[in-house]
């Protein structure tokens, strides 16, 4: 019976099956051909003829440039628009706090005239003589208000600390950028080895379901394994379309990041992933989170905003303080035909004013701008508490992965010798069909926890290193290996 069993497999596999050539999702693989082997062996002939760029370019039909994670990150650094806005913001207000230390200087003026006078000088209603003047005047004058009182250095002060707080924005953004950018493109290589993954169990399927259907039909089969054969085969397309539509939502969602043309297909270069090392997460909590605090931009910059509110405060103290002013005036006077004379003049000023509209204006001001200081402060330790959580559950995950990365390349190992033993009762007659299926279902979704865990492992090492403030271009590509 087993030999008579294994005759009609090699029989049925040679002969010839059509399928409709639509898409490669419907005809994954050419089953016109005549087979002469067993079903792994006819699996394996077509799994390793597997081309994938060219698979994802039918499908989705767009060109696509071949990437690296480096050169990704190169690019976004460039045209990142997120990047570019905040590199504006910077200058803008590092121009406005250089304009703030334009007003220690004294204000310049000058003034002058000619005036040309001609005719004859009437002496007690009689014209005795004729004349001709040039009258000349220069006016120059120099001024200075001292700070006003203080105000002027404290305002200057306070557009130091916002223009060092969006400096520490535009850092912070840089090292988003490359979080984002590493994350998004193992999101993209995640999809793109999934989509491998599920193509050969599709082609798996098929041969099981064409199996399965000649066996029927040969009576050495039953209509149960048909079914689990379609049911299979109709699952194993779901879930290459669904690959296929999450490699394409990756390749927008990294082009929109690098500032590039969001239609433009990206292709990672690898075909293989493996785990990063690019920070020890079994470090002591503690040491996380005091570097967090050392070196996170985005904490520096809440600090400068909080000391920029300190100063504005500052400036409302200054309205109780008198304010002096000077000024000297040097001028040049005379006639063309006699002698200019200089003459000068220093005049001191001092006003005096109780606080804006009767003091109650100004203890407002003060009022509010208290309650904003404890606002930041608020905001600070607020910020300061979610990097705390996001580097516990960085850490934690980081861990975690690592743990389920060793586990899942286990149950990978034993899903391949599932496989194997299934397939050999199957072949020597002592299996049925629906024992090789389920193997192979276990198998794939094997594969596709064990890559999926090793991404989900990179991601988590990319993040606690962004978490605590110490990505950066360097580090990222030091621990890539194209």
């Amino acid at each position: 019976m087993r030999i008579v069993r294994i005759i009609l497999i090699l029989f049925i596999l040679n002969l010839n099956f059509v399928y409709p050539k639509e898409s490669l999702i419907d005809n994954p693989i050419d089953l016109t051909e005549r087979v002469n082997c067993t079903l792994d062996e006819f699996c394996q002939k077509y799994i390793s003829d597997i081309d994938i760029e060219k698979f994802i370019k039918q499908e989705i039909e767009n060109d696509y440039v071949v990437v690296s994670l480096d050169e990704c990150i190169e690019v976004a650094f460039k045209n990142n628009f997120n990047i570019e806005i905040n590199e504006h913001d910077f200058q803008s207000y590092k121009y406005e706090y250089q304009n703030a230390l334009s007003k220690f200087l004294p204000l310049l003026n000058t003034t002058s005239y000619i005036s040309d006078y001609s005719g004859q000088i009437l002496v007690g209603g009689v014209l005795r003589d004729t004349f001709h003047e040039t009258a000349l005047s220069v006016n120059i004058t120099a001024q200075h208000d001292l700070t006003q009182g203080g105000r002027q250095i404290f305002e200057a002060k306070a557009k130091k600390y916002f223009s060092k707080n969006k400096k520490h924005e535009l850092n912070f953004s840089k090292t988003k950028v490359i979080y984002l950018t590493t994350r998004y493109y193992y999101e993209m290589l995640l999809a793109k080895l999934n989509i491998e993954i599920y193509l050969r169990n599709l082609i798996e399927r098929n041969a099981q379901l064409a199996l399965a259907q000649n066996l029927k039909n040969s009576g050495f089969g039953t209509q149960f394994d048909v079914i689990r054969s379609l049911n299979e085969s109709a699952q194993a397309k779901t879930q290459l379309l669904n690959a296929l539509n999450e490699f394409r939502l990756s390749q927008s969602r990294l082009a929109n990041l690098m500032g590039i043309d969001v239609k433009t297909a990206l292709m990672p270069f690898e075909k293989d992933i493996k785990p990063l090392n690019l920070i020890d997460e079994n470090q002591d909590l503690e040491v996380f989170i005091k570097e967090a605090k050392e070196f996170r931009e985005d904490l520096m910059a809440y600090k400068d905003l909080i000391n920029y509110e300190k100063q504005i405060r500052n400036v409302y103290l200054t309205d109780f303080v008198p304010k002096p002013l000077i000024s000297y005036q040097q001028q040049f006077q005379g006639t063309l035909n006699h002698s200019i004379n200089p003459n000068y003049i220093v005049t001191a000023f001092m006003t005096w004013e109780p606080g804006e509209n009767l003091i109650w204006g100004t203890i407002t001001k003060l009022k509010m701008q208290k309650e904003k200081i404890r606002v930041r402060i608020l905001e600070f330790q607020n910020k300061l508490r979610e990097i705390e959580q996001q580097i516990i559950d960085a850490r934690s995950t980081s861990i975690f992965n690592k743990k389920q990365v060793a586990i899942n390349e286990k149950r990978l190992e034993y899903s391949k010798e599932s496989i194997k033993l299934a397939m050999l009762r199957f072949n020597n007659g002592k299996g049925i069909l629906l024992d090789v299926i389920q193997a192979q279902s276990e198998a794939t979704q094997a594969r596709v926890n064990y890559v999926s865990s090793i991404i989900k492992y990179n991601i988590s090492q990319v993040e606690l290193l962004y978490d605590t403030g110490r990505i950066n271009t360097e580090t990222i590509i030091k621990n890539y290996k194209p």
